[in-house]
């Protein structure tokens, strides 16, 4: 049972970064002012979870700049 809860965890963050590679950083920040929220990664169709975004947040500042975009993109 754990084997499987463990895969389908995998699975998902697999498929998050998958995603995130398919969107370009402009696009996803709608407003245009360099850096994309947690609600605009959600309107774009990003699943992740609160923790998961902030762990991307390298600098803290609430919103993925370019740089963080694709260092997550790449994962």
């Amino acid at each position: 049972m754990k084997k499987i809860v463990l895969a389908l965890v995998v699975a998902g963050f697999a498929s998050v970064a998958a995603q995130a590679a398919e969107m370009d950083f402009a696009t996803v920040d709608a407003d245009g002012n360099g850096s994309v929220s947690m609600e605009e990664a959600t309107a774009a169709g990003w699943e992740w979870s609160e923790e998961e975004f902030n762990a991307a947040d390298s600098d803290g500042d609430g919103g993925l700049n370019a740089e963080e975009f694709a260092a997550a993109a790449a994962q």
